[in-house]
């Protein structure tokens, strides 16, 4: 899926700050190290990544146009341990050469995060916890946006987004959270000969109090408010560029078995956009599991639906709707990560300014595939491999329907 849309819903618990990700095994000689600061508190983790990939439709467009892009990507991670709190981050910069398109789209991506954590206790004991997380990317990309070949959908675009989650365990059984985050989108609209998009920004607050009746089965209700803001002017046909999402959710989860874990909630949502009384109703969920078969097999599911402003179109509001799933395995020694995943995606446009007419209020979907390989050599090296499927279709323009494939080798420097 595009990683311009991807959303963090704001109604999420505690756990869903926390990736699940495959235990690696095999011996530590064979993995990176990093440099070890202040008592070994400090680990830095720096790498070097050169790639290859092949892409079918560089523009992501109906009349699509293959390229080759050739990639360097220098970062480094870290992570610094306390007693009862981490503080870990990354920071990368990105740069692409096209074959054929470097002139319009051979630029540099760079960005960074930060995610702090800190707790009194375990997590299923009496006690408090934090987490907040900040995240911060420039991304560079060209589409072409016409509509003799399809609307693209990538534009050099900035994204910053921090929220927090506080937990309050009262006993081993009840407990309460309280969450809050702000996301900001930007795009770079000066190309001239393209049909601009749209940023905005947001801000959402949002509690969930939960009883954990017993190890498999905790009881949870959640409820949340959204303020949006479409970016590029001062309102559209007397339209304003706010709008408000109520959102009230309940279900199940579980947070202290060994090997299966799992989320899931359900409930409405309210829309209420553009100023004048422009309101929908419907049904929201938050999914996730994760399940580790076996000590190298496992798999992981995500889910989510929400409102956010359109990026195509001024005086309108999209929703969506988001299903993936995917799986790991660790063989060869543990050296090699084998991983696949699919994912789903639904956006219906939930409001059209009447001025704009009908052809503007269609819905469109996208199933994606991957599968990757991950080799480490050794503690220095790595080699990597990567194939992705997409396709997207569009309710009532088949020039906006496209296929895309791309495939990728590269190897990594680490150490």
């Amino acid at each position: 899926m595009n990683s311009m849309k991807t959303r963090i819903l704001f109604t999420s618990a505690f756990a869903s700050f926390s990736a699940a990700v495959l235990a690696a095994g095999g011996s530590i000689a064979d993995k990176p190290q990093g440099f070890r600061f202040f008592n070994q508190h400090l680990t830095v983790k720096p790498y070097v990544s050169v790639s290859y990939t092949y892409d079918s439709n560089i523009d992501t467009t109906h009349k699509a146009g293959a390229d080759s892009i050739f990639c360097v990507n220098p970062g480094a991670d870290f992570e610094w341990r306390g007693d009862r709190w981490s503080l870990g981050g990354t920071l990368w910069y990105r740069w692409n050469s096209y074959a054929k398109n470097n002139g319009n789209m051979g630029e540099s991506s760079y960005g960074e995060s930060l995610a702090y954590k800190w707790t009194t206790s375990r997590p299923d004991e009496k006690g408090w916890s934090l987490m907040i997380g900040e995240r911060y990317a420039f991304i560079n990309q060209s589409d072409g946006l016409d509509t003799r070949s399809g609307r693209g959908i990538w534009r050099d675009r900035q994204s910053f987004d921090i929220n927090g989650v506080l937990e309050r365990r009262f006993t081993e059984r009840w407990h309460a959270d309280l969450m809050g985050q702000y996301n900001w989108l930007d795009y770079k609209n000066d190309t001239g000969k393209y049909a601009p998009l749209y940023g905005w920004s947001e801000w959402a607050i949002g509690a969930e109090a939960g009883y954990a009746a017993s190890v498999w089965t905790d009881i949870l209700i959640a409820g949340g408010y959204s303020d949006y803001t479409q970016h590029g002017g001062h309102g559209y046909r007397n339209y304003s560029n706010d709008s408000h999402v109520w959102t009230v959710q309940g279900g199940l989860a579980t947070r202290a078995t060994e090997k299966i874990s799992y989320r899931v909630l359900m409930g409405a949502s309210w829309l209420d956009y553009g100023g004048r009384s422009n309101a929908d109703v419907g049904w929201t969920y938050s999914l996730s599991g994760n399940w580790r078969i076996t000590r190298q097999l496992q798999w992981s599911a995500l889910g989510s639906s929400y409102y956010q402003p359109s990026e195509r179109t001024r005086g309108q509001a999209v929703k969506v709707y988001s299903l993936s799933t995917g799986v790991s395995y660790l063989t060869l020694g543990d050296k090699m990560t084998l991983s696949g995943n699919i994912a789903l995606r639904h956006e219906e446009v939930v409001y059209s300014d009447r001025y704009l007419g009908s052809g503007n209020n269609y819905d469109e979907d996208f199933l994606s595939a991957r599968i990757g390989a991950n080799y480490t050599l050794n503690r220095w090296m790595s080699i990597f491999a990567n194939l992705m499927w997409e396709e997207e279709w569009c309710e009532k323009h088949d020039n906006y329907d496209y296929h895309r494939f791309r495939g990728t080798v590269g190897v990594r420097f680490h150490y």
